[in-house]
């Protein structure tokens, strides 16, 4: 039911944006492929991000799927319209303070397929990590296909699965670089 009704937004909208804020903040967006996700994470670092999903779809899209162990105020809310309303225009993506992240923590295998390469980050929950990861990917021009983010007992499991290509296997040395902090 989910899938049939993602597909149709992503059929009929170039970018569209829902939230839940009952329980607590659910954000799900479908975006081009392009889409800078790192905007949208450090606009909310200071909520406790506990679930992600990040979906390639059809036509150059995607779909992102947020939640956070928080409930935002209206205020709050009117702000994170504005900023998705506004397409992220004239949004300068603030300095994002880097992780700690250990080497052992870490798992790259551009083997992973002969399509994709996969990364794997198990590592103490930071506020602020998922919005310095994507800033990285974006960085290196590196092509996100899927993710799955889950954070328990203030640790985070991540998942992230790049499209194999030349940029990815010259830019290994630096991703890692980038990431681990000791």
């Amino acid at each position: 039911e989910d899938i049939v009704m993602i597909s149709k937004l992503a059929k009929e909208n170039d970018f569209k944006f829902w939230f839940n804020n009952e329980t607590n903040l659910s954000l799900q967006i479908v975006a081009p492929l392009h889409f800078n996700i790192a905007i949208i994470l450090s606009s909310l670092t200071n909520l406790n991000l506990i679930f992600m999903n990040f979906f390639e779809l059809f036509d150059n899209k995607i779909y992102l799927r947020f939640e956070y162990d928080n409930i935002i105020s209206d205020e709050q809310k009117l702000k994170l319209c504005e900023l998705l309303n506004s397409n992220l225009s004239g949004f300068n993506l603030k300095k994002i303070k880097k992780p700690i992240i250990k080497k052992d923590e870490l798992k790259l295998d551009l083997n992973y397929s002969k399509m994709y390469a996969k990364l794997g980050l198990n590592t103490k929950d930071q506020q602020g990590l998922m919005a310095y990861l994507m800033n990285v990917f974006n960085e290196l021009e590196l092509v996100l296909c899927a993710a799955k983010i889950q954070t328990i007992r203030q640790r985070t499991r991540n998942i992230f699965i790049f499209q194999k290509n030349e940029k990815l296997e010259h830019s290994e040395q630096k991703l890692v670089n980038l990431l681990i902090s000791e």
